[in-house]
């Protein structure tokens, strides 16, 4: 686990810790909590914590079990999710600021598909 994907998810979003915790499971497959506190450095007593929000995001599933065990989405989905919301969010920022623009002018069909941009 290099330095630099771990500064490169946190750009995408993920916090040092996520970073370090998917990593270590993208490695791993599956994973005890000990098992990824052990290999990503993250402090052990924020493990779950950390593990609980990124299954909110939905990027790790856990699996019931004794021990319980978790495992992430593969990279090629995490990386399609992340370019999707991102794509969404940069539309909808882009047509909430050309309306609040009071000199705003219509957008031309091929100004519009130069931006990428749908309003």
């Amino acid at each position: 686990m290099t330095l630099k994907l771990i500064n490169n998810l946190q750009k995408l979003g993920f916090t040092e810790n996520e970073a370090k915790i998917y990593a270590a499971l993208v490695c791993m497959k599956t994973a005890t909590a000990r098992e990824i506190y052990e290999t990503s450095g993250v402090p052990r007593p924020k493990v779950y914590k950390v593990l609980r929000g990124m299954e909110e995001k939905g990027y790790v599933q856990i699996i019931e079990g004794e021990p319980i065990r978790f495992s992430c989405i593969s990279p090629e989905e995490l990386i399609t999710r992340i370019r999707n919301d991102f794509l969404l969010s940069l539309n909808e920022t882009f047509c909430w600021l050309h309306a609040l623009n009071p000199e705003r002018k219509p957008l031309s069909s091929e100004k519009s598909v130069e931006l990428g941009m749908r309003c």
